[in-house]
């Protein structure tokens, strides 16, 4: 007649088998299987860093560079980046491919901005790893990215400061620009205007308009304007005389950002940097007319 197990040994067994079952059921890896494991927060062998670079601002692009630092090629099947300081959806399906050493950066189009959350940011990943794995194979992770430039911070700042002033008011390019004389004796106005909103609490003062790498103030350098800006308050033109930066004819050729007017401002809900308003195509045109002209470059 066969011995009655004892109760410890009867518990154990249940226990060792409900484990091995949920290995089972979760897909959990064995030693030297072909799945990525996911270790807190991270996947063996890739790195993760977001950025932007200066062309990706006016955009509205992140740069998400992934990189295989392992020895077994890496398949990224979904990534996508979450952070409470941006609205969901910024999500790529396209499968992302890393043999050894391979890197690669991804462009999300960015969401709108959270103001007052924290930029804290995850890139959440399902990723295969080695050259047979089937699509059963992934592994999740929610990596914590590099930010070695502030990034996510920054995006944030400079998207809430312009929602804090677009509350405030209106700033607009003008549709072309105002000139006057011919040739090197040309000379040129750039009419801003500025409208305050009609009603609310928050106020604005545009201390100056920099520079840029193609104009800059007649009387050089930065345009000083000193306005304060308040609800209700009539609407005002901001005058800005341009002249070239320089006169060099590869300025123009090889020119990106030259025609985008960097506004340093301030807001009494206690924002504060500077915000960029690109000129449209037909102000842009003159600019580079303008230039030329009174460069003789023509």
């Amino acid at each position: 007649m066969p011995r009655a197990r004892p109760a410890g040994a009867n518990a154990l067994a249940v226990v060792v088998a409900a484990l091995v079952l949920a290995g089972c059921a979760t897909g959990a890896s064995a030693p030297g299987d072909a799945g990525p494991e996911a270790v807190g927060g991270t996947i063996r062998g890739l790195s993760v860093e977001v950025r932007q670079g200066r062309f990706d601002v006016p955009d509205r692009v992140l740069v998400v560079s992934f990189a295989n630092d392992g020895e077994e090629r890496l398949v990224i099947d979904r990534a996508e980046v979450v952070s409470p300081a941006l609205e969901p959806g910024m999500t790529r399906s396209r499968p992302i491919e890393l043999d050894p050493g391979d890197r690669l950066d991804a462009r999300f189009p960015l969401t709108a901005s959270v103001c007052d959350a924290a930029p804290d940011t995850t890139v959440d990943v399902l990723v295969r790893r080695g050259p047979d794995v089937g699509a059963d194979d992934g592994r999740r992770a929610a990596v914590v990215p590099s930010d070695p430039y502030d990034t996510m911070a920054r995006i944030n700042d400079r998207d809430c400061l312009a929602d804090s002033v677009a509350a405030a008011a209106s700033i607009v390019l003008p549709d072309r620009l105002r000139t006057t004389g011919e040739g090197t004796d040309a000379r040129a106005v750039i009419d801003v205007g500025v409208e305050p909103a009609a009603s609310g609490d928050l106020a604005l003062e545009i201390t100056q308009v920099l520079g840029t790498t193609l104009i800059g103030s007649e009387a050089g350098g930065a345009w000083p304007v000193g306005l304060d800006v308040a609800a209700g308050d009539p609407a005002t033109t901001v005058e800005l005389p341009v002249r070239p930066a320089r006169c060099d004819a590869h300025a123009i050729a090889d020119d990106k950002r030259g025609t985008i007017l960097p506004f340093e401002v301030r807001t009494s809900d206690g924002r504060s940097g500077v915000l960029e308003l690109p000129s449209g195509d037909a102000l842009k045109a003159d600019l580079y007319a303008y230039y030329a002209e009174r460069c003789g470059l023509d």
